[in-house]
């Protein structure tokens, strides 16, 4: 990294401390929500303590997540986007005066599983509907029905933001909802209960459109792969922030298994099949923990030495091959940059292949030769030293921070990877 990004370094983290506290207020804020309102509607101070001790316990073991999960504390916006959410959640549980029959509430939790994290929504959703459940002092099997719901929202949030599967996914929840309404009241409706069924039904068909159309003004207008060039000093090329649907079509068809060129490059060599899987498939997820492009990134893993299927100079056939099948510029830059003797990366899925492939195949010349003298976590950790002392990375827009998220998840990745034996480090 540039020294110069030291002082863009520490104002990042300026910011992050600041969204970090409040994070760490959130219990405070809720309570101060179910007071003030439970004070507004003169409700009884006995049921106001009960809602409020349990948010307030929900809401500490929420935020104890959120500090657990380097993802969501560095992704942009995440912490802001969760706390705005829960709060404004809470007051969707607590002003209306049926939250239950009109289940707004619930679009607090599908949408942070949308946006955020899955297992975070769930975490709200949870959180809401035992709220709900003291407010209202619901029967077990009301609150039973609603966290079945925060199950599948959970399970069908990434479904749900695709226009291609959103009907479906609606559909299965809807058709659920109706079900589950019939089977908690004894295979019945009750017509002269309190509970008006087609209200139910249309509220959560609106948390379901709501959820769609803000996840998508979401990627659009932030994104999740959106880069803060302000904070980090860094000189963007000239990419759009919103990838080219031809391209995204394109990596459709070059991550297929079925590609023509992953068959040659299996049928020329299994080992090049295999390690070329191998770097695809860390690279995509190693992409995806910082955020970045992880179909960009997992692409250059699988064809970043797919020359190799026509020469020794594998770089300069890999980049005809490139031009042949008219691959994406960003992939073909991959194929060059990944290798240090041609060029340094200039972008961070670039820059996240090259480290892939160097602890890949530095582990496995180890331990085929032998000479299994350190750890896997002391070879990956004297990678990226190498790598930062020689200014590697200086042109990828790598951030510090970043890169320290992706040594720790190599060390992960490849001590899980440990037959148990390991690579003891000999003792002087």
């Amino acid at each position: 990294m540039k020294p110069d990004n030291e002082l863009a370094n520490t104002i990042v983290q300026k910011k992050q401390n600041g969204s970090l506290i409040l994070i760490n207020l959130l219990p405070l804020l809720s309570v101060a929500i179910i007071v003030l309102l439970g004070m507004i509607n003169d409700n009884d101070i006995i049921g106001i303590m009960k809602v409020s001790i349990m948010a307030f316990l929900l809401s500490t073991a929420m935020v104890f997540f959120v500090r657990m999960q380097e993802a969501i504390l560095n992704a942009k916006y995440s912490k802001i986007i969760v706390l705005m959410i829960y709060l404004l959640s809470i007051l969707l549980v607590i002003l209306p005066k049926d939250s239950v029959t009109y289940s707004f509430w619930m679009i607090g939790g599908l949408l942070t599983a949308m946006v955020v994290e899955r297992k975070l929504g769930l975490i709200v959703y949870f959180n809401l509907t035992f709220i709900l459940s003291i407010a209202n002092s619901l029967r077990p099997e009301a609150t039973i029905h609603f966290l079945i719901m925060g199950f599948l929202f959970a399970l069908l949030s990434e479904a749900l933001k695709s226009k291609s599967t959103v009907i479906y996914a609606a559909i299965i929840l809807l058709s659920t909802n109706i079900t589950l309404a019939f089977v908690m009241n004894n295979f019945i409706f009750e017509t002269d209960s309190n509970v008006n069924y087609m209200a139910s039904l249309l509220s959560l068909l609106i948390v379901i459109i709501a959820s769609f159309i803000l996840s998508m003004l979401y990627d659009r207008l932030i994104g999740k792969h959106l880069v803060d060039s302000e904070v980090m000093n860094i000189t963007i090329e000239e990419e759009p922030s919103i990838p080219d649907r031809s391209l995204r079509t394109s990596y459709d068809l070059l991550l297929s298994e079925n590609n023509e060129l992953i068959t040659k490059m299996k049928e020329h060599s299994e080992g090049l099949y295999k390690h070329s899987m191998l770097i695809g498939d860390l690279s995509g997820r190693a992409a995806g923990i910082i955020g970045a492009d992880e179909e960009l990134a997992r692409a250059g893993g699988y064809y970043h030495e797919v020359g190799k299927i026509r020469g020794k100079d594998y770089i300069h056939e890999g980049l005809k091959l490139a031009d042949e099948y008219d691959f994406p510029d960003d992939l073909k830059k991959i194929l060059k940059q990944h290798n240090i003797k041609y060029d340094k990366p200039t972008f961070i899925e670039s820059a996240i292949v090259m480290l892939s492939d160097n602890v890949a195949s530095t582990i496995d010349y180890i331990v085929k030769s032998g000479h299994q003298k350190f750890t896997t976590e002391k070879i990956i950790d004297n990678i990226f030293n190498m790598r930062m002392d020689k200014g590697t990375f200086d042109e990828s827009g790598l951030s510090v921070k970043e890169f320290k998220l992706l040594k720790d998840f190599y060390q992960k990745e490849f001590k899980s990877k440990d037959d148990g034996k390991g690579m003891e480090e000999e003792n002087n």
